[in-house]
């Protein structure tokens, strides 16, 4: 990956349906040069082109992160489950306590309790849970690219 990668790749950041000719224009190369690198960005799964929604205008209005402390041994099983729960929209395993971290969002805080009453705390090899409710989004892109 080169400068030229990463300048494609942050000017997809910021509007993945920016014309391929638009970014050559702006990077001074001719178009098929973006279409070919963006082609092998995908195909080797370096770059991944997703569409994004504001939840809260499609009715789910609770969202919280969901600190997962799990029994040794039990960590891909716990996580296997828990990214098959719908409601759960992110999935990660970090260091230190807690041993994961998820993103649950749902329609309401009934909603919301009853995910983590019902379907996690369910979950066999979840010794507990601590959940943050997120009051409000700062910032939501992912950080910028560092070319140096």
């Amino acid at each position: 990956m080169d400068k030229l990668d990463i300048a494609i790749i942050q000017a997809l950041q910021e509007d993945a349906r920016k014309p391929y000719t638009d970014i050559a224009k702006t990077l001074n190369v001719a178009e098929s040069t973006v279409r070919n690198r963006v082609a092998r960005l995908l195909d080797d799964d370096t770059l991944r082109l997703r569409a994004t929604f504001d939840y809260m205008k499609l009715g789910f209005n609770a969202s919280a992160f969901l600190n997962v402390v799990v029994r040794p041994g039990k960590l891909e099983e716990v996580a296997h489950k828990l990214k098959a729960i719908p409601e759960v929209s992110y999935l990660l395993a970090i260091t230190g306590t807690p041993d994961l971290l998820a993103e649950l969002t749902c329609r309401d805080h009934q909603h919301l309790m009853e995910v983590i009453t019902q379907r996690v705390h369910a979950i066999d090899g979840i010794v507990s849970t601590s959940t943050s409710i997120i009051m409000k989004v700062y910032k939501e892109l992912l950080p910028t690219i560092n070319q140096e």
